[in-house]
């Protein structure tokens, strides 16, 4: 039998085609108002270690090996990231140098306690626990806790509010100063200026 003897088959029903489905028209949307333009948003900026009401914590020998240790067992973290954690958890009372906080790190991985993996970033090495580092933490954490406990009951939350209005004052004043003209900045400097002068006759009122 050839192609042409055979006979026609019938289509079943469940693949005739369909009749086309035209999209639906969606019910149109209120226009939004229109908004003032907000100024730009800028990160707040964190005063200079130098910059702050809260008395600075002087570390004792194995504080940054133990405030490293804790903050590993809740998330890995390279050597900058340790750094603002620390000063983070402290008020900003305590900000240990790179000098002091990678070899501590080093120091970690040495003893089997820790272990350096690619982290975020190019070339950027990243420190997370080991499971001996875990099971360490989970032994002394009595001990390795203490430490911000120490550090919470050594600050006085009247300079910590004093510190988060310094990073206040930052953040303002680089939102003036945010495509500023010379009039704008001449107005916050005198803003500064008159701040900077208050502040000065307040200490030669104590001094009488």
């Amino acid at each position: 039998m050839n192609d042409a003897e055979i006979p026609p088959t019938a289509e079943p029903a469940s693949v005739r085609a369909f009749e086309p489905v035209l999209p639906r028209a969606e019910p149109a949307l209120a226009p939004v108002p229109s908004l003032p333009a907000a100024p730009m948003a800028l990160q707040a900026v964190t005063p200079a270690a130098a910059v702050t009401a809260v008395r600075p914590h002087k570390a004792g020998r194995g504080d940054i090996r133990s405030a490293a240790l804790t903050l590993l067992a809740e998330q890995p973290a390279n050597g900058y990231q340790i750094i603002q954690y620390i000063a983070e958890r402290s008020h900003g009372s305590w900000r240990p140098s790179p000098g002091a906080v990678y070899p501590a790190l080093q120091g970690l991985e040495q003893e089997g306690l820790a272990e350096q993996f690619e982290g975020a970033g190019a070339g950027r090495k990243s420190y997370r626990l080991t499971e001996a580092g875990r099971k360490h933490v989970a032994e002394q954490r009595g001990r390795l806790e203490a430490l911000w406990d120490n550090l919470a009951a050594a600050v006085d939350e009247r300079a910590v509010e004093i510190n988060t209005l310094c990073e206040h004052v930052v953040t303002a004043v680089r939102h003036a100063l945010h495509d500023a003209d010379d009039e704008r900045y001449d107005r916050t400097r005198q803003v500064l200026l008159d701040a900077r002068r208050s502040l000065y006759r307040l200490l030669a009122e104590q001094d009488d």
